[in-house]
């Protein structure tokens, strides 16, 4: 090689060399940069909701009462607009001649009013068995590692010391190593270059570290990687940032700012201008309540006027005010929507109602149960099942009063009315509007009120005397087994002996319907077992519960699922674990979620249908299931 191409190679690598370290310095601006702006953002964020999580917590602290007040009223003259509106078509209906077409248009109209409601009515779905998914979710990705460069060096510094500390050395050649090592990391520590303290770390999480050499093509790719993953920290802070900014939150926390530097008293003001509204509503909603009733006077003696004289064109082939809609429609589906303020009125109310008079709160809740059934269960589809279960339930409070007495002085959030649900038209107790049944669900958040409304629970089954133990009991209502079958029962509550064995294909009302809430106020307790990752649910009443071994156990799944399939096995031929260690027959179910297995041993030594493995156990029982549903 000549001088001259010796000088031009020299002059290229120093240039490749300068521009390979240009870039490392732009890229380490480029990251403090992206730090300090995420910083600043972080800070802005967390100040901001803040800022908006006390001003909401005053909001509500100060003026939930009058706006619930208001909402009351409005909600009140709202619903006198409709009694207003449809007393007027009822009176003009009446007074119009009716032809077919006249009665099929009011029908229309009545079923088009009803549709609307039953939009607004909806329900919150039960998922039932989450322990049963097969899939389990994803956990959830950690907050961003936001901490201040100086505590990152120290955390850096210090884990570093913990892996390849001299004095972790095992020879004298080792000790040396190390030495060299930690000298180059406290270097590092002392320059404050957090790159090469994480490119450290990583080559000794490998397994790699043989020396401490960072090259500039390391250094750089390492930068590049933390400025992505923090540029995307940036992206996520800003969204929430703006989230927060278009915010309702926000809008009224700017204008309370706004009041304030005015030196004006916003919550003074606004309680004055929600004061003013409610007044005027009230106003109107008394101005209503009287036309209200002069139109029903005169609607009644119009009825009445056309019954007596006969005349052609009033004989009708439906009689328009029991088609009027302003017979309550039943629930079919709870609302989605955010509880309304009555609704979380009733839920605090109901749950003062369990401990100052917990007879009104055992009706409100049987009322609540009889409705979310669909049908209602058998116990109370007429007046005297009504009294006989209320009765039984009652009987431990002496000052209590009859179901009769009780029905003359209802509380507040009942009535004594007419529902259409379910195609049919169901009379008895029931909540006053849809609105307030989001309200019960609510209050059985409360131990008091969940305890009260097992016992009503518990109540609601057919009663009888149980062939296991020999007392009078009413049976709860559970599912024997869930998840590869649906297999319903009745059992005994004192000694959890199954009465009846039923499958409802699909089919749920009456006390069926009410199981999520048996489980959600522990009237039923659940066990699941996982077979080949499939999660199978037995449920149990408390005393069965609280007795059940693995032997017990074993001996279900074999009731349940092997002898009704035609598996010749025995539950000895079946492993209960708890986590990685095999149970005995005789140790007691603690865990609410155990695994099942099949018994390891030679092939001969099994039932055929076991001798495959637990996967094709679980296809087998699959398919002799789904066999049951096939006609013929």
């Amino acid at each position: 090689m000549s001088a001259s191409d010796a000088l031009v190679r020299s002059v290229a690598l120093a240039r490749t060399q300068t521009d390979s370290d240009d870039a490392v310095a732009d890229a380490e601006r480029r990251l403090r940069a992206l730090l300090e702006e995420i910083s600043t953002l972080d800070l802005e964020v967390e100040t901001l909701a803040s800022e908006l999580a006390d001003f909401s917590a005053r909001y509500e602290r100060e003026l939930s009462a009058a706006f619930a007040c208001l909402e009351r009223r409005e909600r009140l003259v709202r619903r006198l607009q409709v009694l207003q509106d449809e007393l007027a078509r009822l009176d003009a209906e009446l007074r119009t001649p009716a032809p077919k077409a006249s009665g099929r248009k009011s029908r229309k109209a009545a079923r088009s009013y009803r549709a609307g409601r039953e939009e607004a009515e909806g329900e919150r779905p039960w998922t039932p068995g989450a322990t049963l998914d097969d899939d389990v979710p994803e956990p959830l990705s950690p907050p961003p590692d936001l901490a201040s460069e100086a505590q990152t060096l120290k955390r850096l510094y210090r884990k570093l010391a913990r892996l390849i500390h001299p004095d972790l050395a095992r020879t004298e050649e080792e000790r040396q190593r190390l030495h060299q090592l930690m000298i180059q990391v406290n270097l590092a520590f002392e320059k404050g270059d957090q790159t090469a303290l994480e490119l450290f770390l990583v080559r000794v999480d490998q397994g790699e570290l043989l020396d401490t050499t960072v090259s500039v093509d390391e250094r750089l790719a390492h930068l590049e990687k933390r400025i992505a993953a923090l540029t995307s920290i940036r992206r996520s802070l800003l969204s929430d940032l703006a989230r927060l900014r278009e915010s309702d939150t926000f809008r009224l926390h700017a204008e309370w700012k706004g009041r304030e530097e005015l030196g004006r008293d916003y919550f003074q003001e606004t309680l004055t201008e929600l004061a003013e509204d409610a007044e005027r509503t009230m106003r109107d909603a008394l101005a209503r309540m009287g036309r209200i009733e002069r139109a029903a006077r005169e609607l009644t003696a119009l009825k009445n006027s056309l019954i007596e004289a006969k005349p052609e064109g009033a004989l009708r082939t439906f009689d328009p005010i029991l088609e009027s809609p302003l017979v309550r429609k039943g629930a079919e589906r709870l609302e989605r929507q955010r509880a309304s303020s009555e609704a979380r009125a009733l839920a605090q109310t109901l749950e003062e109602a369990v401990e100052q008079a917990p007879w009104e709160a055992t009706l409100v809740l049987m009322a609540f149960f009889a409705e979310r059934a669909g049908r209602p269960p058998d116990a109370l589809s007429n007046q005297q099942g009504w009294a006989e279960r209320y009765a039984a339930v009652a009987a431990e409070w002496p000052e209590a009063p009859s179901f009769e007495e009780l029905l003359t002085r209802l509380p507040p959030p009942l009535e004594l009315g007419l529902r259409s649900q379910g195609g049919k038209v169901r009379f008895g107790l029931q909540l006053k509007s849809v609105e307030l049944l989001a309200g019960v669900p609510i209050a059985l958040e409360r131990r008091t009120v969940a305890m009260l409304a097992q016992r009503v629970l518990a109540h609601l089954g057919p009663r009888e005397q149980c062939k296991g133990c020999g007392a009078d009991v009413f049976l709860v209502h559970l599912l024997r087994t869930r998840g590869l079958d649906e297999l319903n029962g009745l059992v005994c509550p004192a000694c959890g002996h199954v009465a009846k064995s039923y499958f409802l294909f699909n089919w749920s009302e009456g006390q069926e319907a009410l199981l999520p809430f048996a489980l959600k106020v522990g009237l039923v307790d659940e066990v699941v077992v996982k077979l080949a990752g499939k999660g199978i649910a037995f449920q149990l009443v408390p005393v069965s519960r609280e007795a059940l071994t693995v032997g017990a156990l074993k001996q279900l799944f074999t009731d349940l699922y092997l002898k009704p399939y035609g598996i010749a096995a025995e539950h000895a031929d079946l492993v209960v674990k708890q986590g990685a260690r095999a149970l005995k027959d005789e140790a007691p179910v603690e865990a609410p979620v155990l695994t099942l297995g099949i018994r390891k041993a030679d092939r001969d030594s099994l039932a055929s249908e076991l001798a495959e493995g637990e996967r094709e156990l679980v296809a087998l029982l699959r398919s002799r299931i789904e066999r049951r549903f096939r006609p013929g």
